[in-house]
């Protein structure tokens, strides 16, 4: 049933687009009649296609085949190619990589560890079976030296009388020792304590070992005030209790961060010896929070320990306590929140933990916490060095400004690590690379389809992000309308792009069109990496220890995997699995449209069918959500269902990164505040009428689909150029701002894009 409802929704711009070729049912819905197949009507459902016209009329449509049972096949094929990879680390000469992967039947994802041994002898790359990972496994962390692993497990514990005879969760770390072979230890994490552990690693979350490998620092969810109504004459008011307050903000109702956050409110620090199995609170931290709410204070995470294992670095994001934020709000794809980074000594705390067992003498409390970055509206993710002759830095994103809009440009800062001290060093705090407001300004000489450098654009820098000598850092950004893996001198700022070949491409310029990621460092200096295009899923490949510094500009490459498809429902098997580099092909475009004030190039990805001779395509355009987000060219994301509709269907697919997106500079991104609706639907039109005038698209078959602000201006699009767009499908859209407004987790959305910045 669900491949069947995939398959309709799927064929929902399908059907429609053939509607649209018929100029009496332009402005036509469908309806599923029963016992038959889909049957067209126009607006008012006084004209009904008779079935001998919609099959005559599917004669002329002959490239698009309507059968499901093939549509279900197509579309398995595509997504069970997909190659989503969630987390890439090395130890030991082992590669170590998790992969996710969809399951149609039960609406969920499995996830399977593939254990590649980094041998560069051979031939061709050896890939042992996955094994799949258990639901209640919800994080694996690798100690420094690989000889002790840290699993995070979430397991049900049978009834207890006194929980009324209903199932229970509990949560504990296993610690494993002999490079993982032995289990030495579980820790049961108590509900006293803390909440649940945030394993969010792409946000709030973070888990990390300290360099001695005896604790680990880890955030988690607060414990909440105890509530009781007021007719429970069961309850002691002397224990903290709050009488009545289950319903109250702040005691028994928390404010959370909105969409995939609700239930995370305030997470604090906590730090846990992997011997002894203690646990502790990090206190010493920005604005103490009152035990008797869960209101305002400041939200943790991202917590990592310094190279001397004294302090740990962290990312607190003002939840009401700093005067920037009065109350939360979403907290998905909006990177504009205001945070800061923070370190604290835990030196005490450490000491006190390692003891078998509580003194009776309270231990000495660590000093305060310090901010590194008092003056900045952004800093997260920060990262260190290891140490080389005594001296290590910190490095970190920043956007001291800040800015408004969901997404933006941010910089790269270091500064200097007291190992004596342990603290950073006052005054230390430099910037590598700055926001970029236009491609080119700094002058660099790198250009990637078109576009020069336009910033940096990411979300977090790898956890090892610093190169074996300390004088680069190695990032993945978003680059135009692609994602590639740069270089980054520590010495004088130069951002270098590292090509390299991997995915199979002979075009050379589609070389340099594939999205690329930086996954780690290897143990001898090298560099494990991800390579994709649209019409090819990711495959892993590993540079040589002298990318940083043989000066070339495509560097060798050597393959480590290309993982094959994994089968995602049990309603039907896959006849032939996707063949790489088949079906379709991908162009990149750069539209430069007179309009608007900030002349920067409107990107688009061209997905196109192998084309038969005179063949034109029906087209379907699809604009991005976000707004500020970007399309690249992946498989995982310009891929997989358009590549179905592409490959399959035989419909030309764009996707439009119009002024706005990431990617293309920090003064274009911010040109659309205000004047959503108008700049981007302009930038759209601009890309569609570029590539109707390449003569092999039918200019009658038009459809625009999108969700969430895509489909935004999917509504815009067919109400402003009906003449062009001949059909919309819209998902989640944003079609009443004014009483968004009052219903959303994101009310500052709604401002800055109909009004502006400022």
């Amino acid at each position: 049933m669900l491949v069947a409802l995939l398959i309709h929704l799927a064929s929902f711009v399908v059907h429609s687009l053939l509607v649209s070729a018929l100029p009496q049912f332009s402005t036509s819905s469908f309806v599923q009649r029963p016992g038959a197949s889909l049957a067209f009507v126009d607006k008012d459902n006084s004209n009904i296609i008779s079935p001998s016209q919609k099959k005559k009329f599917q004669c002329s449509m002959s490239s698009v085949s309507l059968d499901e049972m093939t549509d279900a096949d197509a579309y398995h094929e595509m997504i069970s190619a997909a190659v989503d990879l969630t987390s890439v680390y090395v130890r030991n000469g082992i590669l170590y990589a998790t992969r996710s992967v969809r399951d149609i039947d039960t609406n969920s994802r499995r996830a399977f560890l593939y254990s590649i041994p980094l041998a560069t002898d051979r031939q061709s790359p050896f890939i042992p079976p996955p094994m799949e990972l258990p639901t209640k496994i919800k994080a694996r962390i690798p100690s420094p030296s690989g000889n002790k692993l840290a699993i995070l497990v979430e397991e049900s514990i049978p009834p207890l009388e006194s929980n009324n005879g209903n199932e229970n969760k509990r949560a504990l770390f296993e610690i494993w020792t002999d490079g993982g072979h032995r289990l030495e230890n579980r820790i049961v994490l108590p509900k006293e304590k803390h909440g649940p552990v945030c394993t969010d690693f792409d946000w709030f979350g973070g888990i990390a070992w300290s360099p001695d490998e005896t604790a680990l620092v880890y955030n988690a969810e607060v414990p909440s005030p105890k509530t009781a109504s007021f007719f429970d004459t069961s309850s002691k008011l002397v224990d903290g209790t709050v009488a009545g307050g289950q319903y109250t903000l702040g005691v028994g109702k928390s404010e959370n961060w909105g969409e995939k956050y609700i239930s995370t409110a305030l997470l604090g620090l906590f730090c846990v010896n992997v011997e002894t199995g203690r646990i502790g609170a990090v206190e010493n931290v920005p604005m103490m929070r009152d035990p008797a709410t869960t209101t305002g204070g400041y939200v943790l995470g991202q917590a990592i320990f310094s190279p001397c294992g004294q302090s740990v670095a962290y990312t607190g994001w003002d939840a009401g306590g700093g005067g920037d934020m009065p109350r939360r709000l979403g907290a998905i794809y909006c990177f504009q929140r205001p945070c800061k980074i923070y370190s604290s000594p835990v030196r005490n705390l450490l000491t006190e933990l390692s003891k078998p067992r509580n003194d009776e003498e309270d231990c000495e409390r660590d000093d305060g916490f310090e901010c590194i970055t008092p003056h900045d509206r952004l800093a997260r993710s920060p990262r260190f060095s290891k140490v080389v002759n005594g001296h290590a830095k910190l490095a970190y994103l920043c956007n001291t400004k800040g800015f408004d809009t969901h997404g933006g440009c941010m910089a790269l800062h270091v500064a200097d690590w007291n190992l004596s001290q342990e603290s950073f060093v006052k005054g230390s705090q430099r910037i590598v690379v700055d926001v970029v407001s236009m491609p080119g300004e700094r002058g660099d000489s790198a250009v990637i389809s078109g576009i020069s450098f336009p910033g940096l654009f990411l979300n977090q820098l790898p956890d090892q992000c610093f190169s074996h000598n300390l004088e680069q850092i190695v990032t993945t950004t978003e680059w135009g309308s692609t994602t590639k893996v740069v270089s980054i001198s520590l010495t004088d700022g130069s951002v270098v792009p590292i090509n390299f070949h991997l995915a199979g491409n002979d075009n050379v310029v589609q070389r340099q069109e594939s999205s690329d990621r930086f996954l780690c460092f290897t143990d001898d200096g090298g560099a494990i990496v991800a390579q994709s295009e649209p019409n090819r899923p990711t495959v892993l490949g590993y540079l040589q220890p002298d990318f940083l510094t043989s000066g070339t500009t495509l560097h060798s490459c050597h393959l480590l995997a290309s993982m094959p498809p994994f089968s995602c429902t049990s309603s039907g098997h896959v006849h032939s699995f996707f063949r790489p580099g088949t079906g379709y092909s991908y162009r990149v475009m750069n539209v430069h449209p007179p309009h608007g004030n900030v002349k920067v190039p409107v990107g688009a990805v061209l997905l196109i069918p192998e084309q038969l001779e005179n063949e034109r395509f029906p087209l379907i355009v699809v604009p991005h959500g976000g707004p500020h987000a970007c399309m690249p060219t992946s498989f995982e994301k310009a891929g997989l269902s358009y590549g179905f509709l592409c490959k399959h269907g035989r419909y030309a697919v764009l996707h439009v990164n119009f002024r706005g997106s990431t990617g293309f500079g920090q003064a274009a991104l911010e040109s659309l505040a205000g004047n959503a609706g108008s700049l981007d639907v302009l930038d759209v039109v601009a890309a569609t009428r570029a590539v109707i005038e390449m003569g092999f698209v039918d200019p009658d078959r038009v459809g625009v689909c999108g969700g969430s602000h895509g489909g935004f201006l999917a509504g815009h699009l067919i109400g402003q150029h009906p003449n062009l767009f001949k059909v919309a499908a819209m998902r989640n859209p944003c079609t009443n701002i004014a009483s968004m407004v009052t219903a959303t987790d994101i009310p500052d959305w709604c401002y800055i894009e109909t009004l502006g910045t400022g």
